[in-house]
């Protein structure tokens, strides 16, 4: 095949968009993080204001799309974090990566979003605590946090409306959009891409918390998410990859004692979150 039938012959990447959802008072701090993802040129940016009306106040870069609540969520809050995964049909991209509005910041320029896809309809990555039960017997060693996630628009339609569906269905918590994730995504697992942490950091910066892992470095990471993403934003530039380590050689096999104390040694430096 010649050089110029393979150029004509290439699939384009295709429209591709960052979007948030919000209601009330939040569509004006649209600002404080969701501006970050401008850092990509690819992503055209849109955010969904739930309401009867736009904010006064708008962000330059950002398009901004009204949408009227339908009630069949029981409140706001719970209404745009699942209806977030169906106004995306409305953009009219191909690729779209959804995420919340004020604690998710993009530190370091991306990889597109198919890049990120690999040709699976959705990408994920796993929450802070990934091993849990799914409020029932139901367990999982990769509980998934839906505040980030990657989806091929046309692909992952079957999945989207199956999560809606379940909103619709039935009142759990007023933040069971997370659970409704999960649950139809393990059913889909093998429509999933497993995503690392660089994609979702969900490491705490400024204080200690049991169960979450505190961090001293977001070197590698493309996206920040927690509330400490104004501390985050005092880190930067940060770098594109860690370092991987270097060790220190061995000179010989080394004895059971030799072994034994290593082991020890191991066990105060970090390992496992507490």
């Amino acid at each position: 095949m010649s050089p110029s039938t393979e150029s004509t012959t290439a699939q384009p990447p295709g429209r591709q968009a960052v979007l948030t959802a919000v209601y009330g008072g939040h569509a004006e701090r649209l600002d404080e993080t969701f501006t970050s993802f401008a850092v990509n040129p690819f992503l055209e940016l849109h955010a969904f204001v739930f309401g009867e009306r736009l904010p006064e106040r708008q962000v330059a870069g950002i398009q901004y799309h009204l949408v009227k609540p339908d009630g069949t969520f029981s409140q706001p809050y719970r209404e745009v974090n699942y209806r977030r995964w169906e106004v995306m049909d409305e953009l009219g991209t191909d690729h779209v990566l959804v995420v919340d509005a004020l604690d998710v910041l993009c530190l370091q320029p991306m990889p597109s979003l198919p890049e990120v896809l690999k040709g699976l309809p959705m990408a994920a990555a796993v929450e802070h605590g990934g091993g849990r039960f799914m409020f029932g017997p139901q367990y999982t060693n990769a509980y998934l946090n839906a505040g980030v996630s990657f989806w091929d628009v046309r692909a992952s339609a079957t999945i989207r409306a199956q999560i809606l569906a379940r909103g619709r269905t039935r009142f759990r918590s007023r933040t069971d959009d997370q659970l409704s994730f999960n649950e139809v995504l393990h059913h889909h697992y093998e429509q999933l891409r497993l995503l690392t942490h660089h994609f979702n950091c969900r490491g705490l910066l400024e204080r200690r918390v049991r169960g979450w892992p505190y961090l001293r470095s977001l070197d590698g990471v493309y996206i920040y998410h927690t509330d400490d993403a104004k501390i985050a934003r005092t880190m930067l530039p940060v770098k594109a990859r860690t370092e991987l380590p270097g060790l220190e050689p061995d000179h010989g096999p080394l004895t059971r004692w030799q072994q034994f104390w290593r082991t020890v040694g191991n066990r105060f430096r970090p390992h496992q979150i507490r």
